[in-house]
């Protein structure tokens, strides 16, 4: 990886207090985070449901910084549409859930849109080698997806070295995201291994200075 790759971090409101919702909206913005991190469940795909399209838009609403989808439900291609019309910028779909994964980044091919694809944890990184140059992000699930405030996976190093070789062999700057117990512990083995992106949940509502958590996972 290019020491000098910018690290963003995403937070996702997963974990957050809803009751609380404006003022956690705030602490992100004020801790100096990239984006906004929106987890989309349908209670099929995943065992537990959070939030739909209206709520989603709210947030998007009210964050003063860019709020990105990470589609976990079925057939996501039906609710493409639904879900860009709530402001996103970017919407992550995964693999395991389409069977027309070149399809599905075709119908998000809009412009400002970054698209991409999750992988699950148990689903090899050789299954999106094929789709990337069809897309912006890859998101590789450090743990299982659709619970919040599990420990991180250590195998997702192997996986994100895996790809970063395999983006760079092919000349593709793609962004390398992880997702799913990320914290201090485990940041900076993540950046050294080639990911781009971290997006954190329960740490960050944990920490007592969410800027210097966030400082820490950019390796600042």
């Amino acid at each position: 990886m290019n020491k000098a790759q910018h690290i963003t971090v995403s937070i996702s409101v997963l974990s957050t207090d809803f009751v609380q919702l404006g003022a956690n909206l705030q602490r992100i913005h004020m801790s100096g985070a990239d984006s906004v991190h929106l987890d989309i469940m349908d209670g099929r795909f995943v065992p537990n449901i959070s939030f739909g399209w209206s709520i989603a838009a709210d947030i998007v609403k009210a964050s003063r910084i860019p709020c990105g989808a990470h589609l976990m439900i079925e057939r996501p291609e039906d609710a493409f549409d639904a879900m860009l019309a709530t402001g996103v910028n970017e919407v992550l779909f995964h693999v395991e859930a389409t069977r027309f994964p070149f399809r599905a980044l075709d119908l998000l091919k809009r412009p400002g849109i970054r698209r991409g694809v999750a992988v699950n944890p148990a689903t090899p990184v050789a299954s999106v080698i094929p789709l990337l140059e069809s897309l912006d992000t890859v998101l590789l699930m450090s743990v299982e997806p659709g619970f919040g405030g599990q420990p991180f996976l250590p195998g997702t190093l192997t996986k994100v070295r895996e790809l970063r070789s395999a983006a760079d062999r092919a000349g593709l700057s793609i962004r390398i995201a992880v997702d799913g117990g990320v914290d201090m512990s485990n940041a900076t083995a993540l950046r050294d291994a080639g990911a781009t992106e971290l997006s954190a949940g329960s740490a960050f509502f944990r920490a007592t200075d969410p800027s210097a958590f966030v400082r820490a996972l950019r390796g600042e």
